[in-house]
C-alpha cells in the first residue's frame, strides 16, 4: 500500500528563494531530513540557506559537522499542541544538496522567543507558504 504525504512548507517573510530550483532543493532536503526522524512530517519551517555556523553553549562559530541547513519541522501531533522539533540537515558542500547527517533537538513549545523577542514558530500569517508538495511512500 502507498500513501500520499502533503507538507506545507514555511519561511520567515523574505527568504523564500525566488530561483525555482533552489526552492525545490531546499523543500527536498528539509523533507529528508525531517523523514529521518519523523515518517510524516506535516509541515516544516526552512530558517536558513546553506550556511556553516551555529551556536555551541551561547556562542556563534563554526559548526563541526559542516555545510547544513535550519529547519524546524511538526508532525500531526506537533501540529495539535503547538510545538516542533528544530533540526540541521548536513550536506557535503555549500549548495551540494545530498543530506549525509542530520541532527535532531528535542520538542520545543512554538512561543520560545528567539533573541528578538519573536516566537521562533510565527503564526502562519507572519510566515511565507511555499507551494505544498506532495510525497509518496511505498
Amino acid at each position: 500500500m502507498s500513501t500520499v504525504n502533503l507538507v506545507k512548507y514555511y519561511f520567515y517573510r523574505g527568504m523564500m528563494p525566488k530561483d525555482p530550483e533552489l526552492l525545490q532543493n531546499m523543500v527536498s532536503l528539509a523533507y529528508q531530513t525531517a523523514r529521518d526522524r519523523k515518517l510524516y512530517p506535516k509541515a516544516i519551517l526552512i530558517r536558513s540557506g546553506s550556511h556553516k555556523t551555529t551556536t555551541i553553549n551561547g556562542r556563534h562559530q563554526e559548526d563541526p559537522n559542516g555545510w547544513h541547513l535550519t529547519f524546524r519541522y511538526k508532525d500531526s501531533t506537533q501540529l495539535a499542541n503547538g510545538s516542533h522539533t528544530a533540526c540541521h540537515g548536513y550536506t557535503p558542500g555549500k549548495d551540494v544538496w545530498e543530506l549525509v547527517k542530520s541532527t535532531h533537538a528535542g520538542v520545543k513549545s512554538d512561543s520560545v522567543l528567539k533573541k528578538n523577542g519573536k516566537p521562533v514558530w510565527p503564526a502562519e500569517n507572519e510566515l511565507e507558504v511555499a507551494p505544498e508538495i506532495g510525497y509518496g511512500h511505498l
